[in-house]
């Protein structure tokens, strides 16, 4: 039996989420098998248009009616080929260029965030890979102007104060991914406590064996309640997606979470 028939949505003080890939489809017949399961959609982009051997269609029209007829919003994840940090300039300029043409693009859907990797990129010291970033950041910014508050900058595998610095500066925001963080054996309560109140965005996710963007489990119930405790007493009113890529790991989280957070629900 799905998470359609058994879950029913619950209104946290935050918006749950998950991403538009958990069903082999299209993104629209993703965002439409989740409309009354979530309260929002991560539109995922995989590779930049100018990179990619397949075109990106996006009906924005057709993901507008959905969102208003079942009460969605949309967070949507940059292409990960985007290299801001990258040696050459050009590919540096290509990043910037993307990630506006995409936020022009999906403009009518008002998205809440757009999540950014910021990769560290081989062969290059430190100090020149943050010299490219602080470049590539300061363009973006300019070109953005007060939209580039909602370009949230995510935490990879480095931690996450190496980049901290140039996201404020620059005047970005962040998206926090819990899952990573617990994945790369980070202290994730220490992270959540000190970057929470500067991110409009959460990613969540399992890790099992090692391997992330799995179900969260009955194995993870601690974190999720301890995850939810912090959400709540910092007045989190963003967005937490689940980031995982099959249906039947997003059914199992929602009724884990279910349970985890029940003295958050509102309904």
């Amino acid at each position: 039996m799905g998470a359609q028939a058994t879950y029913r949505r619950r209104r946290y003080p935050w918006r749950l989420g998950a991403t538009s890939f958990v069903i082999p489809a299209d993104l629209l017949a993703n965002v439409r098998r989740l409309a009354g399961m979530v309260d929002d959609v991560q539109l995922l982009f995989f590779e930049s248009r100018a990179k990619s051997g397949l075109p990106h269609p996006v009906d924005v029209a057709a993901l507008m009616e959905v969102a208003e007829a079942a009460g969605l919003t949309y967070t949507a994840h940059l292409p990960a080929d985007i290299r801001l940090g990258a040696a050459a300039a050009g590919e540096r300029q290509a990043g910037v260029d993307e990630i506006e043409r995409l936020l022009t693009e999906l403009a009518p859907l008002a998205v809440r965030g757009y999540d950014l990797h910021l990769p560290r990129e081989a062969g290059l010291g430190e100090e020149e890979w943050l010299a490219n970033l602080d470049w590539s950041l300061a363009r973006l910014a300019a070109r953005l102007g007060p939209e580039k508050g909602r370009i949230g900058v995510e935490n990879v595998d480095y931690p996450l104060a190496r980049v901290a610095p140039l996201v404020r500066e620059h005047g970005l925001s962040l998206c926090l991914d819990v899952g990573h963080l617990l994945r790369c054996g980070h202290d994730w309560r220490a992270e959540v406590e000190e970057y929470l109140p500067r991110a409009q965005h959460l990613h969540y996710h399992g890790v099992i064996a090692g391997k992330d963007h799995q179900a969260v489990v009955k194995e993870q119930a601690e974190v999720s309640k301890e995850l939810g405790g912090m959400l709540a007493r910092h007045c989190f009113g963003g967005v937490v997606t689940l980031e995982m890529y099959e249906l039947v790991k997003l059914e199992t989280s929602l009724l884990e979470l279910a349970s985890a957070w029940e003295g958050y629900a509102r309904e």
